[in-house]
């Protein structure tokens, strides 16, 4: 028994080293492919140029250009038809129309549309080229031209040598006659020009033509490099002989798109010039600009011999997979481990395989970069020896078709497996689709039960599950009325229509109501978020929307409550600051007092130090405790403006006369660009005067020494800007929301008298005039802007107080 086993394993494993080796030899086979493939394109490779559907492409071009040169010298549109079809040619192609095979009229509208949608294909091939087709054209009598490249200016060159050495002429360019030697002196600078001239065509260009076309029309090849000049002279001969023919084409529907088939106006007096360069950007596996494509089209066509190939062996594969049996596959492991993944996974390299072997790219590809030698380059910069670079070469081309093969014959035997046991149940197991479709049916079956829990006190809670009900049941009922009982089916559907019209009204009309309700919950909303907490909120009507009102009304209260508490708040502290300065005004004034007849009386040096010293800290502190008490009252807005005319520039050289000593004490040089006539606004003089105090003062503690300082008024129409600017002493590292906030100063060491108050003041009173204060902080330099409008409109209340 263990000795039939073992026979029976052996017989089995003899079979996949069967399998492994053909594949194997296939792959070997590909490979030995590749010397015909080279030998075949070696000797039948032809210049990609040569051809009658390139000269085609060329000789339209020059119809092409000519029309953009045309509108570009006259600077003018025009249609092609306008410029290449004559009326007689119009009314002899209508007179020639086939009249039975249209049903509709042919006029020289339709005819002239048809031209132009013709017409605008010829460019396709100019613009196409991504830039790989140089060219220019020029008007002989004008000299016009247009032109993507700057070509060499060697007209002059070409038609010398075609006129004196191609065609024997004696006079020359120049009109002048000269004598024998003479002229043979120039024929061998003429020649000596075209060779220098060859030379540089050659070392640059793939191919170079120059067609001329004279004041009668007539075609002539100047100049040809790098093609067959008889052939492609040929080839444009016929060409231009079509286009001139004393025969007049008929349109049909299937020539009326071709430009060949009509018969246009010549060009006349044009030259142009036509090159493809050297350094072309072509790319074999993915360019597919209009010159690559000539380039690539034939090199490609030799090696897709490789890929029939492949796709030979392929269903060979395939063949022979299907003749082994399950059993027999199920021992390859590989094979094995595939029929664990998800069946997209497993479609998806069936996808990959099928674009990889029948898109002619990567097995082309790989052939290529063999033959060309790019490969073995590729191998030998990668430290591999030069000995063994061939034989890498061979191997990576062996394992590359051999793992093409593999992956073939796996999928083959995959697609076995499941057609023989069971595609339901592989399915099922294997498909994420299917998968995730049961888990849809599973959450969808979770969604009907929690519906059975909806609370049907709502409204529309009740509406949703009657209009369930009524599709429900029209979609049970009305399929199985019999059919034949005309009259009771003809009554239950009008019935069924009526009540889903009835349904359909009565929803229309909860959905208009359900919108009205959100807007005045929006409406509700928006009060609130502009600060209006004295609306009555619960006297609105939401409807659907009354549990949102309600949280609505809560946040409401809560706001209100929160304002109310901090407008307390602020007040005690405005009271509290007011009071204690009040306190505080009484016995230091006193004390400035004493100091101050102290100061006088006969003392002893030391105790006059000291006499001074208390007299200059209780005026500081009476400054603070000022500055204090008026930043409270701006705050509480109980300030007490007095608005007048005031002229800002004259206020602004006011306060700067007098703080002129403090800012000449600091040496630092005050530059300033006022307006020249009045700037007239409406505030209050005393306030506004304190706001240019502060902030001069700032810059005379601030600013670093022997530095300057700029103020500056701009008007800038509706408002006036007063703009201050300083370099800071001390290094600028705190924010500009610091800087604004009341005991904040600029100088953190406190080495310069200051309480911080000064900006904070001056913000306060600005604001209260209705203006803005903006810092702004670059590096060490600090600047404020001072904003006010010209117009500024108070309430009657506010201008008392």
């Amino acid at each position: 028994m263990d000795t039939k086993l073992i026979k029976f394993s052996n017989k089995k494993n003899s079979i996949k080293i069967f399998i492994f080796i053909s594949i194997l030899m296939m792959a070997i086979l590909m490979v030995s492919r590749y010397n015909i493939v080279e030998s075949e394109f070696n000797k039948n490779k032809k210049n990609p140029f040569e051809t009658k559907e390139f000269a085609s492409d060329i000789y339209y071009s020059n119809y092409y250009l000519y029309y953009k040169s045309y509108q570009m010298e006259r600077n003018r549109l025009i249609k092609p038809s306008d410029l290449f079809l004559s009326d007689d040619t119009i009314e002899t192609m209508i007179d020639n129309m086939d009249t039975e095979y249209y049903s509709s009229s042919i006029d020289s509208e339709k005819i002239k549309t048809s031209f132009n949608n013709a017409f605008n294909k010829l460019g396709k091939f100019l613009y196409k080229s991504d830039g790989n087709i140089k060219f220019h054209s020029e008007n002989i009598e004008s000299g016009f031209s247009i032109s993507n490249f700057g070509f060499r200016n060697d007209m002059k060159t070409i038609l010398n040598y075609n006129k004196y050495i191609l065609s024997g002429e004696s006079d020359f360019v120049d009109g002048k006659n000269k004598s024998l030697e003479n002229e043979s002196i120039k024929k061998e600078k003429i020649v000596k020009e075209y060779n220098e001239f060859q030379k540089d065509i050659k070392s640059n260009f793939l191919t170079y033509l120059v067609i001329e076309f004279d004041s009668l029309g007539k075609y002539n090849l100047l100049y040809c490099h790098g093609i067959n000049k008889d052939m492609i002279n040929n080839y444009l001969l016929e060409l231009d002989a079509g286009k001139n023919l004393n025969e007049v084409y008929s349109m049909t529907d299937e020539n009326a798109t071709d430009f060949s088939n009509y018969k246009v106006e010549s060009i006349k007096n044009m030259r142009y010039t036509f090159a493809i360069p050297n350094s072309i950007l072509n790319n074999v596996y993915s360019k597919n600009d209009s010159i690559s494509e000539y380039i690539n089209k034939s090199e490609r066509n030799y090696f897709a011999s490789i890929e029939k190939l492949a796709r030979i062996i392929i269903l060979t594969i395939a063949m022979g997979a299907f003749l082994l049996s399950v059993e027999m596959i199920r021992k390859f492991r590989f094979i094995k481990t595939l029929m664990m993944l998800p069946f997209e996974f497993i479609l998806g390299i069936t996808f990959f395989l099928y674009y990889s072997i029948f898109n002619d790219d990567i097995s082309i590809r790989m052939v290529r970069e063999t033959i060309t030698g790019n490969l073995l380059k590729i191998v030998i910069n990668n430290g591999i020896p030069k000995e063994l670079a061939n034989y890498s070469v061979l191997l990576i081309n062996i394992g590359y078709w051999f793992i093409l093969f593999i992956v073939a014959f796996a999928i083959v035997c995959m697609i076995k497996i499941i057609v023989e046991t069971s595609i339901s149940e592989y399915f099922k197991n294997k498909s994420l689709i299917i998968s995730f479709a049961n888990f849809v049916y599973k959450n969808v079956s979770k969604l009907i039960y929690k519906t059975l829990n909806v609370d049907l006190s709502k409204r529309y809670n009740r509406l949703f599950f009657i209009g369930i009900i009524i599709i429900i049941t029209g979609a049970v009922i009305l399929p199985i009325i019999d059919i034949s009982d005309i009259l009771l089916w003809l009554l239950l559907t009008l019935l069924y229509i009526v009540v889903i019209t009835i349904y359909i009204k009565v929803v229309s009309k909860e959905i208009k109501r359900g919108k009205a309700d959100y807007e005045e919950l929006l409406i509700l909303t928006k009060d609130i978020a502009d600060g209006n907490l004295d609306k009555d909120i619960m006297n609105v009507d939401t409807g659907i929307y009354d549990e949102i009102k309600l949280q609505l009304y809560h946040i409401q209260q809560a706001y209100k409550k929160s304002i109310e508490e901090e407008i307390k708040s602020q007040r005690m502290k405005s009271e509290l600051i007011s009071n204690i300065s009040h306190d505080l005004k009484t016995p230091l004034t006193s004390i400035i007092s004493y100091a101050d007849i102290l100061k006088y009386m006969e003392t002893s040096e030391e105790t006059s130090r000291y006499i001074d010293t208390i007299y200059r800290k209780s005026e500081r502190l009476r400054v603070l405790i000022d500055d204090m008490f008026e930043i409270s009252k701006a705050q509480t807005g109980n300030i007490k403006l007095e608005f007048n005319q005031i002229d800002i520039v004259r206020l602004m050289e006011q306060s700067i006369f007098e703080l002129k000593d403090r800012l000449v004490q600091r040496r630092i040089t005050l530059k300033t660009k006022f307006p020249k006539e009045k700037t007239i606004l409406y505030l209050d003089g005393e306030k506004t005067y304190r706001i240019f105090e502060n902030l001069i003062v700032n810059i005379a503690k601030y600013a670093l020494e022997n530095s300057r300082a700029y103020i500056e008024i701009v008007d800038k129409g509706d408002n006036v800007e007063i703009i201050f600017k300083n370099i800071s002493e001390t290094e600028i590292d705190y924010e500009v929301q610091d800087i604004m906030e009341r005991f904040k100063r600029g100088d953190k060491s406190r080495s310069s008298e200051g309480f911080g108050l000064g900006i904070s003041i001056a913000k306060s009173y600005i604001e209260a005039q209705g203006g803005t204060l903006d810092v702004f902080l670059d590096g060490d330099l600090f600047k404020s802007v001072v904003t006010f409008p010209k117009e500024i409109k108070f309430d009657e209340d506010e201008k008392q107080n």
